[in-house]
């Protein structure tokens, strides 16, 4: 038992492990226990943990330059980071505002999205619509806009009104329900909202091409954000896509949105843009917003102190130099379909699992009480946790999904979203893992459900 902390924790009740060495895909900790590390820490260490040469090439760099002040001057670091992000990014792109992490990123883009409309002289467009069951960060702005029900309640009172469409969520869509293929009408509530808010009042719609822990890997059709962008151009309004945890390289692309074909107004970054070895997010915005800026007052109000900061641009630079070196923005493209057979596999043999679902290296299994009526597993037999439980001790962490995936009302799924350095070996022990996982779990609610009902019948 360690000593009490001056750590203020998440969970003040149980303190976590203190993790001292990283490599590849593992994490151990002070006993010397080694983790596989399935969640890739959130999903952020894409390449990998114990890059010993971003610190070396750090320290040989750190007599250059520490820090400026991003309104007054610019640095190599940020120029050269920028032009790398716009090379691989979506036509129209044309410019990279650089921040802190995802949470700033989307916070971002909501400001200058509504800056954007005053530059255009349209003041009273203001309003984002976002989706339920989705998440775009902790700020009270940015949990205004995620319909993760139950980040939102004990702080509700503080939120700003944010309308919300449906998801893109097939498998347990009110709008297709029993009519066996996907009619986008989940799309088309975009649409619905925005006539009803008032078209001259919408400025912006986010959406997470990938969602992550709220409703774990949930893959839209492949017409889905066609549809979108049919929508947004109709009304006169921003496409923006929160591509922190499934951009850079997550999917198999390095930008998520690029599978569905079309370009959004603004992409947000975080996690693998720095990979863990830095606080790092971006904001790529396109050409239309830059030449409505030019054209009118030239100047974003906002500002961070450490946006564009110069280590943390210069690690992510050696982050990118990395990713190029070892194909890795595009490694979950050939890796990915292995991790998906196998896990389609453990679908086949247990019936907990609902859905599998995702692409690259990011994806969801959604578990259910009955497969035929994708009924959830009962609140009280808190499968998501018992699971993530049994995982870590036996060495494998992956990621708890929030537990509202049934629109609210329970819900049990988990992210995999592994290092994109996984091999098929460490992919085979995950899976192995998994599987004695789920028999485990499974057999005990079982034979605990039956032992309540041989209470009941005494």
């Amino acid at each position: 038992m360690r000593k009490h902390s001056a750590v203020f924790y998440r969970d003040l009740v149980a303190a976590p492990p203190l993790i001292v060495r990283g490599e590849g895909s593992y994490l151990e900790d002070s006993s010397g226990r080694r983790y596989l590390d399935a969640s890739a820490s959130a999903g952020v260490v894409g390449i990998g943990h114990g890059r010993t040469e971003i610190w070396d090439a750090l320290a040989q760099a750190g007599d250059k330059l520490t820090f400026v002040y991003n309104a007054t001057f610019t640095h190599p670091w940020q120029e050269e980071l920028a032009e790398r992000i716009l090379s691989m990014a979506p036509d129209g792109m044309s410019g990279v505002y650089f921040v802190s992490g995802g949470s700033e990123a989307n916070e971002s883009a909501w400001k200058l999205a509504r800056q954007y409309f005053v530059e255009c002289g349209k003041p009273q467009k203001y309003k984002a619509i976002a989706r339920w069951q989705s998440y775009h960060g902790v700020t009270l702005a940015t949990l205004s806009l995620s319909g993760r029900t139950s980040w939102r309640q004990i702080y509700s009172p503080l939120l700003l009104p944010v309308p919300r469409v449906a998801p893109p969520y097939e498998y347990r869509c009110n709008f297709c329900a029993g009519k066996g293929n996907c009619s986008l009408a989940c799309a088309d509530d975009l649409e619905r909202t925005i006539l009803l808010e008032g078209p001259d009042t919408v400025a912006a719609f986010f959406a997470e091409p990938i969602v992550g822990t709220t409703a774990a890997g949930l893959t839209p059709h492949p017409d889905y954000y066609r549809r979108i962008r049919e929508i947004c151009d109709r009304y006169d309004v921003l496409f923006i896509a929160d591509e922190v945890l499934c951009g850079y390289g997550r999917s198999g692309t390095p930008f998520a949105i690029s599978a569905w074909g079309v370009s959004p107004d603004i992409i947000t970054l975080g996690k693998a843009i720095g990979s863990g070895y830095a606080p790092l997010g971006a904001m790529v915005i396109s050409d239309r917003i830059r030449r409505a800026f030019l054209q009118g007052t030239g100047r974003f109000v906002h500002g961070l102190t450490y946006s564009g900061t110069p280590s943390a641009c210069f690690v992510g630079n050696q982050v990118h130099e990395i990713m190029l070196r070892e194909d890795l923005f595009t490694r979950g493209a050939r890796i990915g379909p292995y991790l998906e057979k196998g896990l389609r596999q453990l679908a086949g043999r247990h019936e907990a699992i609902g859905e599998v679902r995702g692409r690259g290296l990011l994806w969801g299994l959604e578990f259910v009480a009955d497969r035929d009526s994708r009924q959830p597993f009962a609140p009280e037999d808190r499968f998501t946790q018992r699971l993530v439980g049994h995982l870590r001790d036996n060495g494998i962490l992956v990621a708890a999904g929030i537990p509202n995936a049934n629109f609210g009302k329970d819900g049990d799924h988990i992210q995999i979203s592994p290092p994109f350095t996984i091999s098929e070996s460490e992919i085979d022990l995950l899976l192995a893992g998994l599987d004695e996982a789920l028999e485990s779990q499974t057999r005990l609610i079982a034979h605990g459900t039956r032992c309540h009902a041989a209470r009941l019948d005494h």
